[in-house]
């Protein structure tokens, strides 16, 4: 799963996770995270 956010210091970030099943709860695991480029940022918004 991929999920686009801001952080709290107002910076979009771009995250990777897989959702678990384990022991009868849903789990979050991070695979990847990292800061969006201006052009990733401008598709985003649709303003390219």
């Amino acid at each position: 799963m991929r999920a686009i956010g801001k952080s709290a210091a107002g910076r979009y970030v771009f995250v990777v996770f897989m959702l678990r099943e384990i022991d009868g709860q849903t789990k979050l695991r991070p695979i990847s995270a990292r800061y969006m480029q201006e052009k990733e940022i401008a598709h985003y918004e649709g303003t390219s």
